[in-house]
């Protein structure tokens, strides 16, 4: 199994990945999820880097993490509920040794209770008109809080976040306000729906899971399901289907997104907003969708290429039944590979060519790749090829942007960097038996020229890697937040079907995403809690967002080891790196729209601090609601957010104030940086920092 260097989602995505029928109890464990729970109590002792025991004392912070995912924000466990759960605190670590995991069971059965409970108040509250005119407040921060005493106090925190509900639509603009009541009644039974769908291995997913993270944020155990695709779709970017995204909606299955040039899209029958609601069995027969999960719902439409799924759906807008039959096809997700493009600037007059790669992950298909497949889906393969055509286009600097790049395969972390520096050390792992160190042994570069890396505060593990190596080796500049995430952890998917006492191989039980390792620097620096630092940064609001490794709970701490000699290529000299800072401060001084964004920053900060929201309209509207510019930033935000969405094509670089300062800042780097970048590819003597 690969070494991963992905953050994962957090549980409580992990709820709301899933959707349809309403039923009254929670799942019975099976004796699989009783093997499984056993088995991974093994391998978290043995193979967790810091060799933890599972005690009394972390079967209280297993509890802890227990309640705390299932209900992060207080809205549904009732104090008097904690406290009984509380008294077994203790006995998890023995009861799951013997693999009893009734405890998961019964917690999760009393939330199915109480979700009922507040599903119920939702629908009478939002039957009822709301006064924005009353001065009163939503508290932001649940750590500030405790459980709700009794079903009134309940209540109270429901209407209050009804109404802080109610007022995001009505100044949201998308929807007319006579629909706001319908949107959001449709969004709690859908919830409350998705929640009595789970079956025993999601239970199990989040119970164990919440024992992984008492030891550090990034192990978990991954469902059978959830291991596939994790595999599939973000490490080897494909899928066999009819390439078609689906959402659930007031339990029908919603197509959302159709991929360009797969099965659907060349059908041309099924379109956005089709319902699916059943299946056409080969033998006769119909499996029903409606109200079905929709994980399962995808599962049903997906399987081998070259294979026939009848389709039974409701076009948009109608009430007719269609049949539409389609030929499954390999759905490659292009949209997530590297992407390419060559800008036009201009520094001093003078006309410049930039070469910018959009990288949104670490990918790679490690076992094609080994098997010497030349279509093996790679991240430095693609990037390679992109460097070719650069030079080929005469291009002046390469700029590779790791924004929101959250990571991913290791190996592809250590070969990407090599086609930027000729040798050396890229990567020192510590592990249970000490030191190593991955190294690029590959001669040669792909580009010897003028480069600078963009990052931001969600550029992670991998990617703080590559980040890491740029700087260390003084290959480049580093431009854009305060830091990158600062994810210095490696894991490795260990699949549970291989450990179990009664092995299967062929028989898919999950697996054990494990933190095996840490990450240092070439310098001998952890990337671990304070990540890699720009050289040149560009204030960002995520700045002062709670993000980050060090902002999560039981994170491993920074450390530090010996540094390993390594080449300086001096690209990034102090005095030039001083100069492009200056010039950058001295420009965004003197720009209107910089000056908004720090007041946006400040205002973010003064907010941030109250942890609280005015539920007056009046007031929430000067607090929330923003100016033109504002709107036209949150616009373009929300376009990001959809570009990252698998299907959806993405722009390589879009033009706004900020990306236009980073413009700003290469070129700078061009002409003040020119005797320095001309001395490329001689490089300085080995140095051990």
């Amino acid at each position: 199994m690969p070494r991963l260097a992905l953050r994962p989602l957090s549980l409580v995505a992990i709820l709301f990945l899933m959707a349809a029928i309403v039923g009254a109890q929670a799942p019975v464990p099976t004796t699989e999820d009783q093997e499984i729970a056993r088995t991974v109590i093994e391998l978290l002792e043995r193979g967790h880097m810091a060799r933890p025991v599972i005690d009394d004392e972390i079967s209280e912070k297993w509890c802890d993490n227990f309640i705390k995912d299932l209900d992060p924000q207080k809205y549904y466990f009732l104090k008097a509920d904690v406290e009984e759960f509380k008294k077994s605190s203790k006995d998890l670590d023995d009861q799951v040794r013997e693999g009893n995991i009734n405890f998961a069971r019964t917690v999760f059965e009393r939330y199915l209770q109480r979700q009922d409970e507040r599903y119920k108040t939702v629908t009478e509250l939002l039957q009822k008109p709301m006064d924005f005119t009353v001065d009163e407040f939503l508290a932001d921060d649940p750590d500030k809080i405790d459980y709700a005493v009794d079903k009134a106090e309940a209540d109270e925190r429901w209407r209050k976040k009804l109404k802080y509900e109610q007022l995001q639509l009505r100044i949201d603009g998308s929807i007319e306000p006579a629909e706001v009541v319908q949107k959001l009644t449709v969004r709690y039974r859908d919830r409350n729906r998705l929640f009595h769908q789970f079956d025993s291995s999601e239970l199990l997913e989040v119970y164990l899971s919440s024992l992984t993270r008492t030891f550090d944020p990034h192990s978990s155990y991954l469902s059978a399901k959830n291991l596939e695709d994790m595999l599939n779709q973000q490490l080897h970017l494909s899928l066999e289907g009819i390439g078609a995204s689906l959402r659930s909606e007031d339990g029908y299955a919603v197509v959302a997104e159709v991929v360009p040039g797969m099965a659907a899209d060349k059908d041309g029958r099924l379109q956005p907003d089709d319902k699916i609601v059943a299946i056409r069995k080969d033998e006769g027969g119909e499996i029903d969708l409606v109200e079905k999960k929709l994980s399962d719902v995808v599962r049903y439409i997906r399987g081998p290429r070259g294979t026939t799924v009848h389709l039974i759906v409701q076009p948009a807008g109608t009430k007719e039944r269609k049949e539409y039959s389609i030929v499954r096809e390999k759905v490659e997700l292009t949209e997530q590979h590297a992407k390419g493009k060559v800008l036009d600037s201009e520094v001093d007059g003078k006309a410049i060519k930039l070469g910018v790669i959009n990288l949104p992950a670490f990918y790679g298909d490690t076992m094609a790749i080994l098997r010497g497949d030349p279509n093996a889906v790679s991240a430095t393969a693609d990037c390679r090829k992109l460097l070719g055509e650069f030079k080929q286009a005469g291009v002046d600097a390469v700029i590779v942007d790791l924004r929101d790049n959250g990571g991913g395969l290791l190996e592809e972390a250590k070969t990407l960097s090599g086609l930027f520096i000729d040798t050396g050390p890229v990567v020192q792992i510590k592990e249970v038996v000490g030191v190593k160190h991955l190294d690029d042994d590959d001669d040669g570069t792909a580009w010897d020229g003028p480069l600078a890396v963009l990052i931001n505060k969600s550029s992670a593990s991998a990617s703080e890697i590559f980040a890491g190596v740029i700087r260390d080796y003084g290959r480049g500049l580093i431009i854009g937040d305060s830091s990158t995430f600062g994810k210095g952890t490696v894991q490795s998917i260990v699949n549970i079907g291989e450990h179990a006492r009664r092995r299967d191989r062929t028989k898919n039980r999950g697996a054990l995403k494990l933190t095996i390792q840490q990450f240092f620097r070439a310098n001998g620096d952890s990337t671990q809690i304070n990540g890699v630092a720009p050289h040149i940064h560009i204030p960002s609001i995520r700045d002062y967002m709670d993000v980050g490794e060090g902002k999560m709970d039981n994170a491993l701490k920074f450390e530090k080891v010996a540094p390993l000699a390594h080449d300086n290529y001096n690209r990034t000299p102090d005095d030039l790196v001083a100069a492009l800072e200056a010039r950058s401060a001295e420009r965004r001084k003197a720009d209107p729209k910089f000056q908004k964004l720090d007041e946006r920053i400040k205002l973010y900060v003064e907010r941030k601090a109250k942890h609280s929201i005015p539920l007056d309209e009046a007031k929430f509207k000067a607090v929330f609601v923003p100016d033109d510019e504002e709107k036209a930033d949150d616009e373009k935000e929300k376009k990001d957010k959809k570009a990252k969405k698998k299907y959806i094509e993405r722009e390589v670089w879009m033009s706004d104030f900020y990306n236009d300062e980073v413009l700003r800042i290469v070129g700078d780097y061009l002409t003040l940086g020119s005797k320095v970048l001309a001395a490329a590819p001689v490089r300085a003597a080995a140095v051990n920092e």
